[in-house]
């Protein structure tokens, strides 16, 4: 298992990292994914009501190249967080 392949996107390397890290660090961290997402669909309902779904494709829609720099991201953040804990 090579994290530093350089043929491997972000997100394929973040899937091997989860299939294969000590399940506990891996549950932790998608846990905290999860909280974070549910903190922000709040936040997004409060501030968009019943136009959430709306806003959301538009963004999906206008914004797709900063979407994926902000996968990215996440992917390597989730990434480095399981296997700085899994050392």
């Amino acid at each position: 298992m090579d994290f530093f392949d350089e043929n491997k996107s972000p997100k394929d390397k973040f899937f091997e990292i989860v299939f294969n890290a000590n399940r506990n660090l891996v549950i932790e961290e998608l846990e905290e994914l999860i909280k974070r997402m549910a903190a922000l669909e709040i936040l997004a309902e409060e501030c968009f009501g019943d136009e959430v779904d709306q806003k959301i494709n538009e963004i999906i829609f206008n914004k797709l190249d900063e979407l994926e720099e902000t996968e990215t991201d996440l992917y390597i953040d989730t990434m480095a967080k399981i296997l700085t804990k899994n050392e």
